[in-house]
């Protein structure tokens, strides 16, 4: 048996729908009429649209797209653009690791992959594009903090959505301590820090300026993540990310 459609979803991609580049503003008066709704359900569903950052209100009871669409626009573009450079060499890492590999972009929330090579193997740690990392207890996060003013670092780990970690904030002290160890080695590893059993290990992928615009990490179970692998791993990650670099098509924004 099918598993049933969830029409409350459908129909809000249906609002969204009647954006187009003559229609960028839309109102209840607009949903009710395209959609068939009365006046008080074609509210709540822009209010949901709204809270969920996929409309704004411009002025009274009218609405635009709002940034979380802009966000997911952004997304599928920057990762159809950067596979044809990416994705062979990821794959070819996690073949030769035998492990996940993936990378990410900062985005307003935290850093977001935007490509991934999952693992073949029985038992692997899964990912998928689009997926949200938390800032402060993941490999990928701590590169970028790590680069970040104390300002911005706090201002960063205040507004971020924390999604699927079971990680508690760390002490500052101790987190600076970390940071700072990870601008010294060049590369960040969450050893359990954000799930108990997964392990990883990052590097950054810099651009001309010295800056971190992508990051590169591999991932997998914690038990076979030991010193041995990791010295491997951030060899070939390191290795890995200077290719991404000298590609002429790694144009990134």
């Amino acid at each position: 048996m099918a598993t049933p459609l969830n029409n409350s979803v459908l129909k809000g991609f249906e609002i969204l729908s009647l954006f187009s580049p003559s229609q960028r503003e839309i109102s209840s008066a607009t949903v009710v009429e395209r959609m068939g709704m009365n006046n008080a359900t074609a509210h709540r569903f822009l209010m949901t649209l709204e809270h969920a950052g996929a409309v704004r209100s411009t002025k009274r009871g009218y609405y635009a797209l709002g940034p979380k669409i802009e966000e997911l626009g952004w997304i599928a573009e920057e990762t159809d653009a950067l596979a044809q450079v990416l994705q062979p060499e990821i794959d070819g890492l996690s073949r030769d690791l035998n492990e996940s590999v993936m990378v990410c972009r900062l985005t307003r929330h935290g850093p977001t992959c935007v490509a991934v090579a999952n693992s073949t193997r029985p038992i692997s740690v899964n990912i998928t594009v689009g997926t949200l990392l938390p800032l402060h207890s993941t490999a990928q996060g701590k590169l970028w903090l790590a680069e970040m003013s104390p300002a911005e670092r706090n201002a960063r780990l205040s507004a971020q959505k924390v999604v699927g970690s079971q990680a508690s904030m760390p002490d500052a002290g101790k987190l600076e301590t970390e940071l700072a160890s990870v601008r010294d080695q060049g590369y960040a590893l969450n050893l359990g820090d954000n799930e108990p059993d997964i392990a990883a290990v990052s590097v950054p992928i810099r651009d001309t300026a010295g800056k971190t615009v992508l990051t590169l990490s591999t991932f997998g179970m914690l038990s076979r993540f030991d010193t041995k692998f990791l010295g491997k791993a951030r060899e070939r990650l390191l290795a890995t990310a200077d290719r991404i670099r000298g590609k002429p098509a790694f144009d990134p924004k």
